[in-house]
């Protein structure tokens, strides 16, 4: 079917189509010259279709008109799936094979990256208030402290009934040098995603990275206290592996030693970078959970949690340059675990006991 599918565009291949799309005249002489279409919808219904779909009316037939054509117009059944064929044939061949084969061209900044500068925004604008707070108590802020606890964002065990805990502990952080990390990460790692990928895309990740952190932590550390934006930050790394194995091959296009820029931007080195980065932040935080302080453990399960989140919702949510159907299959198995993996810690919050004695006493009055 594959090779049926290509064969009917064996003529276009040979020419370049640009973002104008294919001829109106050019499509229709090659739909017409293949039985394997019109035994299923006539001729006429295809020019009639064709006119209908070319709204501007610039002969031209863009991949979002032809995909309307097929959504919005009437069709039979036998003909939506002649149609359905087509169009996956249609977009080789509107997409310019430049976009398809080439991961860097699909970098811009339209629209400007908007999530992440506003998430680090919203974040350092909670870290000043909760700052200047403590500092009319007489209580400094540290590289290490600087969260008045109790308050109503961060995740806390004996509070799980109040369900936006498990997002609003991202906004929240204990000390400078926690909130400046998570920062870095975010910028650092998201902006270039959300650049890509655009930023609803990477709002998805990212928040679902914090779901999944938090639930991950409230059913492994039941008694600990959570703050911080590891989970969305991870869930950004995890992303990004995701936008490799997606994207190898059209990451590694025209690699060469003697393009510096094209190297440094190579599945090959990404993925390098990605693992040394996981790896020494993953010491760091065993090492915190493990030996610090309690003021100053860090949520392992979190981590972990993010970094599953956006590996998994990365495949289906992110940017795919050049769709296979084996991709499309595991993006939603992938899909489907991680739901099936939010709804047992959905579950084990509400069945589970031995979770610390619920808090239901005020504190907004002080915060």
């Amino acid at each position: 079917m594959v090779e049926r599918n290509h064969s009917v565009f064996e003529t276009l291949t040979t020419s370049a189509h640009g973002n104008e799309g294919i001829q109106r005249d050019e499509l229709e002489t090659t739909l017409l010259h293949d039985d394997a279409y019109t035994h299923v919808i006539s001729a006429r219904k295809w020019k009639r279709l064709l006119d209908r779909a070319d709204e501007d009316r610039d002969r031209f037939i863009t991949f979002p008109e032809f995909k309307n054509m097929y959504e919005k117009f009437g069709l039979s059944q036998a003909e939506r799936t002649a149609m359905k064929r087509f169009l996956g044939a249609a977009l080789v061949n509107i997409v310019p094979r430049a976009w398809r084969t080439d991961f860097l061209r699909n970098y811009n900044c339209r629209p400007p990256p908007f999530f992440m500068p506003v998430v680090s925004l919203l974040e350092v604008g909670v870290f000043i208030y909760y700052a200047i707070l403590l500092g009319r108590g007489g209580r400094p802020v540290t590289a290490f402290e600087g969260l008045p606890n109790p308050n109503v964002l961060m995740y806390v065990p004996t509070r799980r009934y109040e369900a936006w805990r498990y997002i609003t502990y991202m906004l929240v952080h204990q000390g400078y040098i926690h909130l400046l990390f998570n920062l870095c990460f975010q910028l650092f790692l998201g902006l270039p995603l959300e650049i890509v990928h655009k930023w609803w895309r990477v709002a998805l990740v990212y928040v679902g990275g914090v779901v999944g952190g938090s639930l991950a932590h409230s059913v492994t550390d039941i008694s600990v206290n959570l703050a911080g934006a590891s989970g969305g930050c991870y869930a950004i790394i995890g992303a990004h592996i995701a936008s490799v194995i997606l994207n190898w091959k059209e990451m590694n296009f025209k690699c060469s030693a003697k393009d510096p820029v094209r190297l440094l931007t190579s599945a090959y080195v990404r993925l390098t970078l990605l693992v040394l980065l996981i790896g020494a932040d993953a010491v760091n935080a065993v090492y915190r959970r493990f030996y610090e302080p309690d003021n100053f453990k860090v949520g392992i399960t979190a981590h972990i949690g993010g970094f599953l989140t956006g590996l998994l919702l990365g495949v289906i949510v992110l940017k795919n340059v050049n769709i296979l159907s084996w991709e499309r299959r595991i993006g939603w198995a992938a899909l489907a675990i991680w739901l099936a993996a939010i709804l047992v810690c959905i579950l084990i919050n509400g069945l589970r006991t031995g979770y610390p004695e619920t808090d239901f006493t005020s504190i907004y009055s002080q915060f």
